[in-house]
């Protein structure tokens, strides 16, 4: 397996001290990997039974045990009962070998705690980064608490070596099978696909290292595909999102699924792109709402604050839902229908409810007397109509109204986003194949959750796990 877009060199940080680079063609990641592929010396009777052994050992339940109460077990020789010698001969991370000789009668043994792999790597020392890894935690923070307890584990180089040889190509491997079933469940359906796409830089500003692109099918509500794009791969961090969505509609091109709407923000870059070559292969280009209000929103508050215009503060509640009601009352989202609409507003704010636009030449709504008034119409002509008017019939404000997305959004990616701080918080640093294994675990998280309707669990972290315990159980290093 390759990672085409990966070209940036992954930059040594705090929390990665360790060179991310990784040849994941010539590693064995695939679960349909056997030990029949391997030359091994081993005899396969034995073989089966190291197998077995480690996979009671995975499943089976683990406990902190002190070590006096450990070496206590070992007190008396199980031949003649008398007093042992008894001592820890060997550690290892979470493994320890204990060594018991009998004076007495000369007996002697030696116990583990755990099988190892490969005859030398301790199995529990891999499941344990596994479990660090798989489950979004920072190494650092969970192993200095294991070390504040006094429990023995790896350590945080161990772990980034765990991470560079095994989690991640774990992590990658089961994402590109995940979404290979998810691509061909696409292509069952019937029609192009519909798409919310929006970028997501990992530090706030415009300096970000790496920007984020996450298209999620609406229909399913789950992560279709999510490209990792450094800031040196392109002129800025501002290019990121483009980039980004050019390496989505390339692997949807390679697997002949076309893209029948795209939802997404009001990203020019994006827009310029989209309507040049997406829309002429029939593409449609919607923007989310949320993010069109947000900045009308903005204006609002700045405005009402002016002098003569405190009466903007009692109308900005409907002005927005009236931008809302323009697209929801506009299904097929026809953009002369949404323009006019969304112009009614300035006479409607007026006590106006006739328009010059044959597309909505009357207000929906029945008369508004008496108690039905909430609050009192705009004089004609006064500072504050005239403000009103003036933000919302900004030619540029009005031609987003007429491309306002009628019934899909992109509050589903807004969501995705902060699962990712549980992943990758903004606060940390990562190189760049530590970040894109979180946010294909951020993204397995999602899928495996995104229909459940109450509970929410972390089934998919276990299912890695499982993954991890296979492939490199029997696969030499």
């Amino acid at each position: 397996m390759a990672i085409n877009h990966v070209t940036s060199t992954p930059v040594k940080n705090d929390e990665e001290d360790e060179q991310s680079s990784f040849d994941f063609d010539s590693h064995q990641w695939d679960s349909s990997w056997s030990i029949e592929e391997e030359e091994m010396d081993t005899d396969t009777s034995e073989e089966e039974a190291q197998d077995e052994e480690q996979r009671n050992t995975k499943f089976a339940d683990k406990f902190i045990v002190c070590e006096s109460q450990l070496l206590s077990l070992f007190a008396v020789c199980p031949q003649c009962s008398e007093e042992t010698q008894r001592k820890v001969k060997h550690q290892q991370g979470t493994f320890i070998k204990v060594e018991q000789i009998c004076s007495a009668c000369g007996f002697e043994r030696e116990w583990q705690n755990q099988p190892k792999m490969h005859k030398y790597m301790p199995l529990c020392n891999l499941m344990l980064s596994g479990a660090i890894h798989f489950s979004g935690c920072m190494p650092t923070q969970a192993l200095r608490m294991l070390g504040l307890l006094g429990v023995q584990c790896i350590s945080v180089r161990t772990f980034f070596r765990h991470q560079q040889l095994y989690t991640i190509p774990t992590i990658i491997g089961t994402w590109k099978n995940k979404q290979a079933q998810i691509l061909n469940q696409l292509k069952a359906k019937e029609g192009g696909l519909i798409l919310a796409g929006d970028c997501r830089s990992d530090s706030p500003g415009h300096c970000a290292k790496f920007g984020t692109y996450t298209v999620i099918e609406e229909r399913i509500n789950k992560v279709l595909d999510l490209q990792l794009v450094q800031s040196s791969e392109v002129p800025n961090s501002n290019w990121c999102e483009l980039e980004g969505l050019k390496r989505t509609i390339n692997l949807l091109s390679k697997e002949k699924i076309s893209v029948s709407t795209l939802v997404t923000d009001r990203n020019r870059q994006v827009a310029k792109w989209v309507r040049e070559k997406l829309c002429p292969e029939g593409t449609k280009h919607f923007f989310d709402i949320w993010n069109v209000s947000k900045g009308l929103k903005k204006a609002l508050d700045a405005a009402s604050k002016e002098q003569h215009c405190e009466d903007l503060a009692l109308w900005k509640a409907a002005v927005i839902n009236h931008l809302y009601w323009t697209a929801a009352s506009t299904p097929d989202g026809n953009p002369e229908v949404l323009e006019a609409k969304w112009t009614s507003l300035v006479n409607h704010v007026q006590d106006i409810h006739t328009h010059k636009s044959p597309w909505f030449p009357v207000c929906a709504h029945p008369p508004l007397e008496g108690e039905t008034r909430e609050k009192q119409w705009l004089e004609p002509g006064s500072l504050v109509s005239i403000k009103l008017e003036s933000m919302a019939m900004r030619p540029m404000f009005v031609k987003d109204v007429r491309q306002l997305s009628p019934s899909h959004q992109t509050y589903s990616l807004e969501a995705f986003h902060a699962l990712i701080l549980h992943f990758a918080p903004k606060h940390t640093g990562f190189s760049f194949l530590g970040m894109y294994s979180r946010l294909l675990l951020a993204a397995l998280h999602f899928n495996h959750n995104s229909n459940r309707e109450v509970l929410r669990s972390d089934e998919y972290a276990f299912d890695l796990m499982e993954h991890l315990h296979r492939t490199y159980s029997s696969t030499p290093e």
